[in-house]
């Protein structure tokens, strides 16, 4: 059952007006979009050396090995750490959260300009909406089981066409 929530839109005179807007799961269309936001995202990352390096300082083979906690990372890191989380703040800061709207936007099916007027607790209903209809993770694994099989399905017709075709001389 969609979880519904409350948009209020302020025209030009200053008017505010409310209308009820249903979360639904999500359908292929902003799934399709959900997915290329995503990929927007992670080659704003690749690209990004300043984020880059960051994110390299602060999951370095220490803190992957289990061998170092995160915390004494942070609490024992010089000034160049410092200067590389300054480094990457318009990304953390300004690009990712215009990602994060436009992908709340997809997954909400409210329009980007009307979610970005409303107040900050009405976006924290609509992304608990979001996330109660949907269960992306879920969606997720099921497409990549589907792929799953239809790769393995093709893999088999290919080595069964290759089986079957005459032997060239």
């Amino acid at each position: 059952m969609p979880t519904t929530v409350t948009l209020k839109k302020k025209d030009e005179e200053g008017n505010i007006t409310k209308h009820q807007h249903e979360i639904e799961d999500i359908d292929l269309l902003q799934f399709q979009k959900m997915m290329e936001i995503i990929k927007e995202v992670i080659q704003e990352l690749k690209n990004d050396d300043s984020l880059r390096e960051f994110l390299n300082e602060i999951f370095e083979d220490d803190l992957q090995n289990g061998e170092v906690e995160p915390e004494e990372i942070l609490k024992n890191k010089d000034a160049e750490f410092i200067i590389k989380a300054v480094n990457a703040f318009e990304t953390l800061a300004i690009k990712m959260p215009e990602h994060a709207f436009k992908l709340l936007s997809v997954l909400s099916g409210i329009e980007l300009p009307v979610l970005q007027k409303q107040k900050i607790i009405d976006v924290l209903d609509i992304y608990d909406a979001v996330v109660e209809e949907n269960d992306i993770e879920r969606l997720i694994k099921r497409i990549k089981k589907s792929l799953g099989t239809t790769a393995a399905k093709a893999k088999f017709l290919n080595l069964a066409r290759r089986a079957s075709a005459p032997i060239l001389q």
